[in-house]
């Protein structure tokens, strides 16, 4: 609940900070120049078995590695000119409404994309795995007025460390003995794919 909570703060820190963001004034790139693909995205990811794995079934009885995403991109051109704009991104996805899951997770990203469509980026990630990178990159397809960015993500396995304790009762020596334990997990993989659409060319 503390994790979603703080997603839920976090989107809004990023909502708050969209709006300040302007666009660059200097430079300015020709009209058909794709400067702003903010919309609506769909897509999957794929969960390689880790920790994540292993919450989404002990917390809601689902084992799986595949799940569906629904979500909105914020973007905002930070520079650039008629080869390449500098871009500041906020996506948050919902996943698992397929199977009844709410599964949010929010990302934080840096990147340039070119004239040609193609782009990459890199930022921080927050879900209920907790913090972890993310590394994109994508191509936006034009069909008329129509911007459809298609765009491939890979959040990296961390590994986390975990420490039980506790105190057992020794009936032989009558002593209550303390122990502790320290196991290393991996969170798992995430692949993602997702699609959308946009319409503006400003």
């Amino acid at each position: 609940m503390k994790k979603l909570v703080l997603i839920v703060l976090s989107l809004i820190c990023v909502e708050q900070g969209f709006s300040q963001i302007q666009y660059s004034n200097q430079n300015n790139a020709p009209t058909d120049f794709i400067q702003n693909l903010s919309g609506p995205r769909v897509g999957m990811t794929i969960i390689t078995n880790g920790l994540l794995t292993e919450g989404i079934e002990e917390e809601f009885g689902v084992s799986t590695n595949f799940i569906t995403q629904f979500g909105y991109q914020y973007e905002k051109q930070i520079m650039g000119d008629e080869n390449v704009a500098g871009l500041v991104e906020g996506i948050l996805l919902i996943g698992g409404l397929e199977q009844g899951l709410f599964l949010p997770s929010l990302s934080g990203m840096f990147g340039a994309r070119f004239a040609s469509g193609t782009e990459f980026a890199v930022g921080p990630n927050l879900s209920l795995s907790g913090a972890a990178l993310v590394i994109g990159v994508g191509k936006t397809i034009k069909a008329g007025n129509l911007n459809i960015p298609i765009s491939f993500s890979w959040v990296p396995s961390v590994k986390r460390t975990d420490t039980d304790d506790g105190w057992d009762y020794n009936s032989q020596t009558g002593e209550e003995v303390y122990w502790e334990t320290t196991t290393t997990e991996s969170t798992g993989h995430r692949f993602s794919v997702t699609i959308g659409f946009n319409f503006r060319t400003r």
